[in-house]
């Protein structure tokens, strides 16, 4: 399914076509990361955004972290441009995350590793935002039944929320990159619409 045209507010619909109880009908919806550089690289701003996407999604790579998906939201899978008058000023990216092999062999390691440098290096927003222009968070896959959907409940219910209105909104859902080799592919793929 390609990822539907905004709604009249300016944003992904929360649901398209069909009953809102539909899977296939509603947010989030899936997309490649080749899709959404086909969608949403239509300025120059944008371009340099993906490019920073790009290049966290290959940081949380060589991290280990390659099972899981990402929910992409924030103005910048919005019309902000008409809507705003301005252009994006980053990525809001929420990373639902397999532990990395290393933790799934041995998790009793996790938590201390987890609180001493995993955090600060992948998902700590006011560091991966300097880095990679992405809001960052993440959501433990492993973390156990309650964990988990307390905390995809959670930034499912405020990503889906219009900032500044009352309307209901689309996200994104693209997985974790498996082959290193997308992050070239995607670079070229920005790099054939602007040059950053």
């Amino acid at each position: 399914m390609p990822i539907p045209e905004f709604a009249d507010h300016g944003a992904l619909p929360p649901f398209i076509s069909g009953h809102a109880t539909s899977p296939s009908a509603r947010s989030p919806y899936p997309a490649t990361m080749l899709e959404v550089v086909e969608r949403f690289c239509t300025s120059l701003d944008r371009a340099k955004l993906l490019k920073g996407l790009n290049l966290y999604r290959k940081h949380l790579h060589s991290g280990g972290f390659v099972s899981g998906t990402q929910w992409v939201d924030g103005s910048f899978i919005e019309n902000v441009e008409a809507n705003r008058k301005r252009s994006p000023r980053d990525i809001d990216v929420v990373t639902l995350f397999s532990r990395p092999l290393k933790y799934q062999v041995d998790p009793d390691t996790w938590a201390t590793d987890f609180e001493s440098h995993i955090f600060g290096a992948y998902f700590d927003t006011r560091n991966m935002k300097l880095a990679y222009r992405c809001d960052t968070y993440g959501v433990d896959l492993d973390a156990g039944p309650r964990a988990l959907v307390r905390n995809s409940t959670y930034w499912f219910g405020l990503f889906s929320d219009m900032r500044g209105s009352a309307e209901k909104k689309g996200i994104l859902e693209i997985p974790l990159a498996a082959d290193p080799m997308e992050f070239l592919a995607i670079d070229q793929a920005i790099g054939g619409k602007f040059d950053v």
